[in-house]
């Protein structure tokens, strides 16, 4: 119940419709509790022949052999034409409490669910790239849609049952008393015998729900995975391969979903045949002695008193779904990001005058370090080039400077202080970075340039895609600047998408940039364009290029070699390749000296 406890701390800004509620579901009891009261009405009518009699209540024997005091009530006599009447009032009153407690409870719950979405989405942009490095893609979208719409039903219709048939119950309970007498015992006795198989099944089908959950976020990765990479997939002719990945994920929920119908469907037959049990013994005996209007009346309390009873089974089946969602979305919530501000953190501003890796040294949390003892330093707008094989730590390198992650041992600093100082934001403000791999929005151009700086004016835009080269192919689109270029840009070739990129970072116009193998991919006609570009984008920065071309880097200011997580080599094209080493032997592979 703590997980629960913790979903219904949600409601506390909702008090005022939550109390308005309450009062609503307490009318629809007090409504709902009168439906027996209209049976004698309808009966009696019938007994007398057209004429309602209430004479013989105070003759209830058995008040006084449990020593109550006697009911003194006055006779009463009136014509069956008001009980049509009754009867619609005390159904039409009970109809519209019932109405006014879903409809505020069912616009709290939309309000808790969007809440909850809007933080768990917040929180997981404030997440580490550690966090991410872990995850998965479609498990995470799984948690924020699939999990959170269980939720909603534990916070909506269970929260009205939970609190309405209670009531229900507690309000009939005096009544089976006084239609029943004595018989009543026969019936309530029981009442704590459904609760067992309740609780007992209950438990069961949350570790249940919470399978189903984990499957059905695999079948959301599995989705992703595959539609991602449709196009591996087809150029391996593996669509029966992945569809049979997807039919084994599906089928693992079906199986999961089955039980979980098994436990919920039983559940009411289950309370039903218990309830019934009790209901024939006393009608056993209050057939026999009781007269019919009050019988019948007596034997509609009885199934009114047990139909809460049937409900609160099913209410138990969904805070038991909804709390096997809500453990994996807490799970989210809980994670606390590895990065974050100090709390005397300081702004960065002006310019940035050093970049200084003092003795650093990363280790991920899976594996051993991927980089050691990385000592060196970067003056203001020095065009550093960083060369490898693959694994050597390039990227990893790079990724500091953002604090995309902090390094296990040694310091980072800029302009003489840790790295960790800073603010994040503003750190990051100050940074900008192309990869090989450019991501691009499926929105239009415009906006995917705008995202270095929303504030920006069209003519910033359009300055920024003049300065990268892109402006022409931009004005070429159907419609220019409001074209929409699809999922990841993947309606324009890999030289425009670099352009972008080119053009989005150009209006950042940060004092740092990282080029994180900007042209690796691209043909030569298109790696010439973008990198005209990219001269444009170094110019007065301090640069950090990661290239595999080293004829992309000849003229940086220097270069910086790592092998095996180590700077093994530092300087100029020419006094590395005098030197000879690791530089000069990928060198002589690439030029095929």
């Amino acid at each position: 119940m703590g997980i629960y406890s913790r979903l219904l701390s949600y409601l506390k800004p909702h008090r005022g419709r939550l109390l308005f509620a309450v009062l609503c579901m307490l009318g629809y009891t007090v409504a709902h509790s009168l439906v027996s009261v209209t049976v004698f009405l309808v009966l009696n009518g019938i007994q007398n022949q057209d004429r309602v009699v209430i004479d013989d209540l105070p003759k209830v024997s058995w008040f006084e052999k449990l020593h109550l005091p006697a009911l003194d009530l006055p006779s009463i006599e009136f014509s069956t034409t008001f009980v049509p009447f009754m009867v619609v009032g005390v159904f039409l009153v009970r109809g519209l409490f019932e109405y006014a407690s879903r409809y505020q409870m069912s616009i709290v719950g939309l309000r808790v669910i969007r809440r909850i979405r809007d933080q768990l989405y917040a929180h997981l942009t404030r997440l580490s790239m550690n966090f991410y490095s872990k995850g998965r893609t479609g498990d995470l979208m799984s948690r924020t849609v699939q999990d959170v719409s269980v939720v909603q039903a534990g916070v909506t219709d269970a929260l009205v049952d939970l609190v309405k048939e209670p009531l229900v119950i507690l309000f009939q309970i005096p009544l089976v008393f006084f239609w029943g007498g004595p018989f009543a015992f026969i019936a309530l006795i029981v009442f704590p015998a459904v609760l067992l198989p309740i609780s007992f099944l209950g438990r069961r089908l949350r570790t249940i729900q919470r399978k189903i959950q984990e499957q059905i976020a695999d079948i959301s990765s599995q989705m992703q995975e595959t539609f991602s990479g449709i196009n591996v997939v087809k150029a391996f002719n593996m669509e029966q391969y992945e569809v049979r990945k997807f039919e084994a994920i599906n089928r693992k929920v079906f199986n999961f979903l089955k039980r979980a119908v098994v436990i919920t469907t039983g559940q009411r037959p289950l309370v039903e045949v218990m309830g019934a049990v009790a209901i024939a013994c006393a009608i056993w005996y209050g057939i026999r002695v009781l007269p019919l209007d009050r019988f019948a009346s007596f034997l509609t309390c009885l199934f009114l008193f047990y139909e809460p009873l049937k409900k609160l089974s099913k209410v138990n089946a969904t805070i038991q779904q909804s709390v096997g969602a809500s453990y994996r979305i807490f799970e989210l919530l809980n994670e606390t990001p590895q990065i974050q501000n100090r709390p005397d953190s300081i702004t960065l501003e002006g310019q940035i005058d050093s970049v200084e890796f003092s003795k650093v040294s990363l280790a991920y949390e899976r594996g051993g370090e991927v980089l050691r003892e990385i000592d060196f330093l970067v003056r203001a707008d020095e065009i550093v080039a960083i060369v490898g094989t693959s694994g050597a730590g390039k990227t990893s390198l790079v990724n500091l400077l953002p604090r995309f992650y902090d390094p296990t041992k040694g310091v980072l600093k800029i302009n003489g202080f840790d790295l960790r100082n800073y603010e994040v934001h503003s750190l990051r403000a100050k940074i900008g970075i192309v990869t090989q791999d450019t991501f691009l929005f499926n929105t239009t151009v415009y906006e995917n340039i705008a995202y270095g700086r929303l504030e920006a004016s069209v003519e910033e835009i359009k300055e920024a895609a003049k300065a990268a080269f892109a402006d022409e192919f931009i004005q070429a689109l159907p419609t220019g600047y409001g074209t929409v270029i699809g999922e990841r840009g993947v309606t324009l070739s890999g030289g425009q998408r670099q352009r972008l990129a080119i053009a989005r970072a150009l209006l950042k116009n940060p004092p740092i940039l990282i080029l994180d193998e900007a042209t690796s991919q691209l043909d030569t006609e298109s790696e010439r364009e973008v990198q005209r570009a990219l001269e444009r984008l170094m110019a007065n920065r301090t640069v950090f290029v990661i290239a595999h071309r080293l004829s992309t880097i000849q003229n940086a200011d220097r270069i910086l070699v790592l092998d095996q997580g180590r700077l093994v080599q530092s300087g100029t094209n020419e006094t590395l390749l005098k030197e000879g080493g690791v530089y000069k032997r990928l060198y002589d592979l690439q030029f095929n000296v």
